[in-house]
């Protein structure tokens, strides 16, 4: 899920209505002039990253002294994340997140007097809405009852702090808003720790409200993107009305391309548990459309070194085996890919799929093309005996 960076979540909530700390972004320790910041001290570093609270914990520092400061600063960057530098709020803590719950096509709002680093979000009082029923008076009362929130003045502040929240939850096509922790000093409600998800496929009416920039997940953060991850996303973000695609590099030499999150993740576990390296992770939703597809599958064909190919995916509904296919092969045209000489596994199975397995017999010569009588599971031990043994020697084991 595409997430806010800290630095790009607080000047946001802050523009629709939610007290923030003053806060500067430090890349270099030597940024800092004797007269910066221009609030504190005390202050609060911690890394610039897309999380709050518990993902915090062990890498937040309050800060007396310019020493200290310094010190912390150089910490953090050395860690390889830019160092947010917060205005200090002093107060009670507390918490409020709204997260999107696909069982129940609605969102679990919560709530708690309790609040901070190491803070449990499952210890919140909670109370599930209806996207569509909205978040009204009576379910907000009825959450800071169960919250144990009796002073007047702070029900107020949360009941106010929920419902800009809870429209630019809406608004942003958010499946995750977190505040932890709010600091509350009896009369300033302060967001201090913000955490913002969204849906990466949503309309594209909706990224008009949310923060720039957005980052990818934090395992990518620690590097610059690869010339491939920069072709995806320039692909997707040409065309915002289309179904989104997402690519990111791996450490390893075979290309995992089993679109569907849950498949795809499936697939990096079980070559990892078979020995196999992953090179790649991605997923296309269906109506991504033909240039964000090849360059999707393109992309991960042509990482250097690939010693193997698994493709394919769950039994599709919504997606034409023949049109993915069709993607397929003219993606590995387009980036030299030999399927010859690269083990290469499809497991396509979806409408159509007995045209689709023969497109790819014909135009991916070496190719082990399963149907959906194999797993994917089936299909990664597959790969592991054809990167052992060549391609010719398993041509029977094709279905």
């Amino acid at each position: 899920m595409p997430r806010a960076t800290e630095s790009a979540a607080m000047p946001w909530l802050r523009r629709l209505g939610v007290t923030t700390p003053e806060l500067v972004v430090v890349t270099d320790e030597q940024i800092l002039t004797p007269d910066e910041p221009a609030f504190g001290p005390p202050w609060v570093v911690k890394p610039d990253i897309a999380g709050s609270g518990k993902g915090l914990a062990g890498l937040v520092h309050i800060c007396r002294s310019r020493d200290e400061l310094s010190s912390a600063v150089a910490a953090t960057l050395r860690s390889g994340a830019p160092a947010v530098v917060e205005e200090y709020i002093d107060g009670d803590e507390c918490y409020l997140s709204i997260a999107l719950d696909e069982t129940t096509r609605g969102a679990v709002v919560r709530a708690s007097t309790s609040g901070g680093v190491g803070f449990d979000a499952h210890q919140a009082a909670a109370v599930t809405v209806g996207l569509t029923q909205g978040l009204h008076d009576h379910l907000v009362v009825a959450l800071l009852d169960r919250a144990a929130v009796h002073d007047l003045q702070l029900r107020r502040a949360l009941a106010h702090a929920l419902q800009v929240l809870w429209t630019t939850f809406c608004a942003a096509e958010a499946v995750l808003i977190e505040v932890n922790p709010f600091r509350w000093d009896g009369q300033r409600l302060a967001a201090v720790g913000v955490a913002v998800e969204f849906d990466p496929h949503g309309h594209a009416t909706a990224r008009e409200f949310r923060p720039t920039p957005l980052v990818a997940p934090e395992a990518a953060q620690d590097r610059a993107p690869t010339p491939r991850e920069v072709a995806v996303h320039e692909a997707d973000a040409a065309e915002p009305n289309r179904a989104g695609v997402k690519f990111f590099e791996l450490d390893g030499d075979v290309a995992c391309m089993i679109t569907g999150g849950g498949a795809g993740l499936l697939g990096l576990d079980y070559l990892t548990d078979l020995g196999i390296s992953p090179a790649c992770y991605l997923d296309a939703s269906p109506g991504a459309g033909s240039a964000k597809l090849q360059t999707l599958f393109s992309s991960a064909l042509s990482v250097p070194g690939l010693r193997g190919v698994l493709f394919g995916g769950a039994v599709l509904s919504l997606a034409d085996a023949r049109d993915v296919a069709l993607e397929f092969v003219a993606a590995a045209d387009r980036a030299g890919f030999d399927s010859t000489r690269v083990p290469t596994v499809v497991r396509l199975a979806g409408p159509h799929e007995a045209e689709a397995h023969a497109t790819l017999k014909e135009r991916l010569p070496g190719a082990l093309v399963l149907d959906r009588t194999a797993s994917l599971e089936d299909a990664c031990d597959l790969l592991r005996s054809a990167m052992e043994r060549s391609p010719q020697a398993l041509e029977g084991l094709a279905r």
